[in-house]
């Protein structure tokens, strides 16, 4: 069968004449596609040059990203992207989140996943992006999460959409000129033409652009003219940050909003039968509702604090759950006993090395509480939220208010935090939009709902407890020969267990199904409880070989390989000499995720005999760094962020009451830390462009875990101080 072209499959599939269309190629090979760049136009209403970039006729260009804010700073790394493949003048190129609507999906972050395993330019390839790019819009995939915005809709999809749109911008204008394209160049948004001087603003050819094909190979920059990319540029959110003008939820505020505060009943996963004093609680100053539903009850009042106070005076009662009241020490138990049921399937030959492992449930704890505000326009619905999936949100909205999607507007805001709490791709994780519907439902008009942090951590979404048993046997050279591992995770993906290293044979198998708590995103996914188990495991197999843990590492890895380099940088950066210098211990801690390499040194020491962790060193190389800036700043936050709930986060169960309430119970990582962090953005641009944002922390766990193995006796437990 002759090679097909991803531009002879989309001609002959007909998907470039609009709308949905339906095609056979070759040997009755079935294709269907749409034209997601007329969908895109219809779902904003301005005429898209390409996919995802608006060139208006005063030179204006807009980039329509469907990634939402959180902190990570990913769409300046987006511009800069555009800045480059387009030669966009910054001065007159912005970002502007995608509107809630399935023509704007994630089909790209999720192809950058699949890409690993398809020929890129194969048959297949193109097949396969067709699917995904249906299943996306028909399902309404449109989030951000899996450190997936730069290395897939950015470097994948605007990427090639700005290349495309360059050279649409160069067709353009040497069909005005009637001059060889070959003879035009672009810089800031200008076409030139230097042998007769001409020159043509993007937006002077923005309409006659916009009307060829899409170019079915778009013409990449060389890395040696990149101006933007790879080059630290200043966030353009920053501003307005620091002085105060930028606004996330929990800032909106519309014209005659009611307050609701929420409270979640006692009991864990309670639900609740009723209010005994709803008529006491009525009577309170400035309340004009009470509100049961099943999980919590709202109080509707004039302001925030009367809300807040009316409901904590409010007296719940409210049954336990189905499964009956949750404990802590009875769902380890149930965990432990599904691991232990797990057969190993580790060889024979060799010393045995063995040990188990275990993780607390974690709470998000994000500082800007969940938050959701709802107004009425006409026949419209409004709701403004932080929200990392503002189209499932949307759907979740429109359904739960029981009106029609088009008739409830999105307004996607800012957010103090997401790390998978406000993920999208969970009904589960927006319970808080769902619940602010439900009440409004019932109260109307316009109404701004805020939770209180014990509310939150009651109402909260778990990332789930895990447990491992880990067995290895050794060679004679005391190198790993075999790997297995019997993980417990609920979200069963035991591939994201398996180590980087070179070990002749590896397995693990995954116990999974919580028995109590439904599975819920976090920062890292299942990396986090991974990265734990086999970079603290690996160091114990080093401790039996009686070998150095960085050496011993780095015997496993492919010499000259990323892997190795970074590994040893990290420990360059560290001036390395061992487990143990002086009082400090040092434990080091490697991983590739999310398409990156990253490798972490911390040192600790015991002072009155606690645990102080004085310093952790990360090196880092993602492929091409698009901003370097924001790649280090990136990964200082989920460094900080892991050191949290390495040394402190557990949610724990008692008599079906959940025992953390506040940040005084629940603690973070603070200034009173004083943990001073180092890191080295490295870069390997033949690699694949890898994720950042969740890429370093499931490492600060297991290194500081093997640091206070030097020192005291090993901990295979989290948290590490409680």
């Amino acid at each position: 069968m002759p090679k097909i072209t991803r531009r002879a499959v989309l001609v002959s599939g007909g998907v470039l004449a609009g709308g949905l269309a339906v095609g056979v190629v070759g040997a009755g090979v079935l294709v269907s596609g749409y034209d997601e760049k007329a969908l895109q136009q219809q779902a904003i209403g301005a005429k898209l040059v390409s996919e995802w970039i608006e060139i208006r006729p005063d030179g204006e260009i807009i980039v329509h990203g469907p990634h939402t804010e959180m902190g990570q700073g990913s769409q300046t790394a987006l511009l800069q992207i555009v800045f480059d493949e387009l030669d966009a003048d910054p001065a007159r190129t912005r970002y502007s989140l995608a509107p809630p609507d399935p023509a704007f999906n994630s089909s790209e972050a999720i192809m950058s996943i699949l890409d690993e395993f398809i020929e890129p330019d194969g048959t297949m390839s193109f097949f396969v992006e067709k699917l995904v790019q249906q299943a996306a819009y028909g399902f309404g995939l449109q989030f951000t999460g899996g450190s997936m915005s730069i290395q897939g809709t950015g470097w994948r999809g605007i990427r090639r959409s700005a290349a495309s749109a360059r050279m649409m911008l160069l067709a353009a204008a040497a069909d005005l000129w009637q001059v060889p394209i070959t003879e035009l160049r672009t810089a800031d948004s200008v076409v030139y033409h230097d042998g007769s001087r001409r020159r043509a603003g993007y937006g002077e050819l923005a309409d006659a652009a916009a009307n060829l094909p899409l170019p079915a190979e778009p013409i990449f920059k060389d890395r040696s003219e990149y101006r933007f990319i790879g080059k630290p540029y200043p966030r353009f959110d920053i501003p307005d940050k620091v002085f105060g003008q930028a606004q996330f939820g929990i800032d909106v505020a519309v014209p005659g909003m009611r307050h609701v505060a929420i409270a979640a009943p006692p009991i864990a996963k309670g639900r609740v039968t009723g209010v005994t004093n709803q008529d006491e609680v009525l009577q309170m100053r400035g309340v004009e509702q009470v509100v049961v539903l099943d999980e919590c009850i709202a109080v509707v009042a004039d302001n925030p604090w009367r809300a807040e106070k009316a409901v904590q005076a409010a007296d719940m009662a409210c049954d336990p759950p189905p499964g009956g009241v949750l404990d802590s020490a009875k769902l380890k138990a149930a965990r432990v006993a599904a691991v232990e049921a797990v057969t190993s399937q580790l060889g024979s030959e060799g010393t045995l090395v063995e040990a188990r492992y275990s993780t607390p449930h974690y709470a998000h704890a994000c500082l800007e509480p969940m938050n959701c505000t709802i107004w009425e326009d006409g026949d419209e619905v409004h709701v403004a939220t932080g929200t990392q999936g503002p189209l499932p949100a949307r759907q979740l909205a429109a359904t739960t208010l029981g009106r029609p999607f088009e008739k409830v507007q999105l307004h996607a805001q800012l957010m103090g935090g997401g790390f998978g709490r406000r993920n999208g791709l969970d009904p589960a994780s927006l319970n808080y939009i769902r619940i602010a519907c439900e009440i409004h439902k019932r109260v109307g008009g316009a109404m701004k709902m805020v939770w209180s942090r014990e509310t939150d951590m009651r109402l909260s979404v778990f990332h789930p407890a895990d447990e491992a048993i880990m067995q290895a046997r050794l060679g004679p050279d005391g190198k790993v020969t075999d790997w297995y591992g019997r993980v417990y995770h609920a979200a069963k993906v035991p591939s994201g267990h398996v180590p980087k290293y070179q070990i002749e044979h590896t397995g693990v198998a995954s116990a999974g199904g919580e028995p109590a708590l439904t599975f819920a995103f976090w920062r890292s996914v299942a990396a986090f409880g991974a990265g734990y188990f086999n970079e603290c495991f690996i160091d114990e197999c080093a401790e039996a070989a009686g070998t150095d843990p960085v050496a011993y590492r780095l015997s496993m890895l492919e010499p000259g390989s990323r892997r190795e380099k970074v590994l040893k940088r990290v420990a360059e950066m560290a001036g390395w000499k061992g487990r143990k210098v002086g009082d400090k211990g040092y434990g080091v801690a490697f991983a590739e995720y999310f398409n990156s390499v990253v490798a972490q040194i911390a040192e600790v020491q015991i002072v009155d005999g606690k645990l102080q962790v004085d310093q952790i060193w990360c090196a880092i190389d993602c492929g091409t760094p698009v901003n370097p800036n924001s790649v280090e700043a990136q990964t200082q936050g989920a460094i900080y962020w892991a050191v949290s709930a390495a040394l402190y986060g557990n949610t724990t169960f008692k008599d079906g009451q959940i025992e953390q309430s506040n940040f005084h119970n629940y603690r973070l990582a603070s200034l009173q830390n004083r943990l001073r962090i180092h890191v080295d953005v490295m870069s390997t641009p033949e690699a694949r462009v890898g994720g950042v944002g969740e890429t370093a922390t499931p490492l600060p766990a297991p290194a500081i875990a093997n640091a206070m193995a030097a020192l005291t006796a090993r901990p295979r437990s989290l948290p590490l101080i409680g």
